[in-house]
This record gives structure tokens, sequence and C-alpha cells, in this order.
């Protein structure tokens, strides 16, 4: 079997497995962008980027989180499973290529449906949205914030997989503490990260799309090449 024929067998897997998981994070979903679109009004885009540091904090980490499933399995504290599983699948002819490429392709297939349904709801909700920006703008915008989710979800698959659940949690924290300090740091200097980037692709700056792009591109290879030495050095007992 090739590597890519197990990554997809393992995607398969997975994907059977928290399908329960996948309905909750749709619903999520939904919640997310009906809460943000109440709060997020495009004809105040012209006021102080501070008055919107919470909604760069929500999107920063909140829409990577989109690509996990949510299900009692990713409440890692005190119910260490990925580990069980790795040492099992480690005990078969399971490659590890095969085991971090099936990890990032699950978290492609999780976002992508998650993140159009978000962006559909905020085109329409959100007030004077679907005025600002074009359609063609708006899907390069949400491709732009796709490509920072899987980037930056790939580099949570190194924790999950690679070290214990009570560990994987107190990164999720400190996670969070930094784009809070990141937030409010850019807040403070009068930059909003989802104004920018919404007005600038707005206007035709599809540059933004190129950043996107290589952020998820950093995020995957660090998480592979991260993951694949501390899986294949890793002690599982």
């Amino acid at each position: 079997m090739s590597m890519w024929q197990g990554a997809w067998h393992i995607l398969v897997y997975e994907l059977r497995k928290t399908r329960w998981g996948f309905l909750a994070s749709f619903l999520l979903a939904i919640y997310m962008a009906i809460v943000l679109g109440m709060l997020y009004q495009i004809n105040e885009l012209d006021v102080s980027a501070g008055e919107y540091w919470a909604i760069d904090f929500v999107f920063l980490t909140t829409l990577p989180c989109l690509g996990f499933g949510l299900s009692r399995s990713n409440m890692f504290w005190f119910n260490d499973t990925y580990s069980g599983k790795l040492a099992e699948w480690r005990t078969m002819p399971i490659t590890v290529p095969q085991i971090i490429w099936g990890r990032i392709l699950q978290l492609a297939v999780m976002l992508f449906p998650m993140q159009i349904i978000f962006f559909l709801i905020q085109y329409f909700l959100v007030d004077g949205l679907s005025e600002a920006i074009s359609p063609g703008a708006y899907l390069l915008y949400g491709l732009f914030w796709f490509f920072y989710s899987l980037g930056f979800a790939a580099t949570y698959a190194i924790w999950e997989y690679g070290f214990t659940g009570k560990t994987y949690m107190l990164v999720c924290v400190l996670y969070c503490i930094v784009f809070l300090i990141i937030s409010a740091l850019l807040s403070f200097n009068g930059i909003s990260i989802v104004n920018y980037s919404l007005i600038g692709i707005g206007n035709g700056e599809w540059w933004y799309l190129l950043v996107g792009m290589l952020v998820s591109m950093i995020g995957i290879t660090i998480s592979y090449r991260g993951l694949k030495h501390r899986l294949e050095t890793r002690s599982f007992k």
C-alpha cells in the first residue's frame, strides 16, 4: 500500500469514527457565524481597530479548531486516548508518514465544509458585507482564512499525537494566551487582522491569499517534520 493510499484509509476510518463530532463542529460553526455576524458590522469598519480585538482573537483561535471534531475523546486532560491508538497503530503495518498525512487530510476535510458554512452565514448576516465586497473577492477572503486555519491546525497535531493529553491541553491554553496578546497588541496599534484582510482583498490586494498559503505550507511542513521525529522516537508506554 502506498503512502497516500494508507493516508486515505486512515482518513476514511477517522471520519467514520468522528461523524457525531463532525456534526457538533458543524453546529459550532453555525453558532460562531451567527454570534459574530451580530457583533461585526461592516458599516463600522472605519472606527478604531481596537474595538475589534475580540473578533480577531476569536478568528485566530477558533477557526483552526473547526478542523477537530468535538467529542469526548478530544477531552484529553484525563483521557489520553490518542496515545493508546497510536501505540496500536505502530504495531501494525502503518507507516509514520501515513499516520501524519492521514491526520492532515482529516483536518483539511473537516475544515473546508465548516468554513464554507461559517463564511456563507457571515456574508448574508453581517450588515452591508455583501455590498462592500464582491462574491469573488469574498471567496478569496474565505480561502485566506482556510489556509491560515489549516496551517495552525496542523501545528496542533504535533501536540495532539506527539505528547500526552495533559501536555496537549496546556499547549492549547498557551496558544490562546499568545493569540490574545497578539490581538491586544495589534489592537493597541490600531490594527485589526479581520478588517485589514477583508478590506484589502475587497480592494484587490490578493496577495493576502499568498500569505495564507504560505502560513499553511509552513504549518504543514513544521507539523510533518516535528511529528515524524516525535512518533519515531516517542515511547507509548
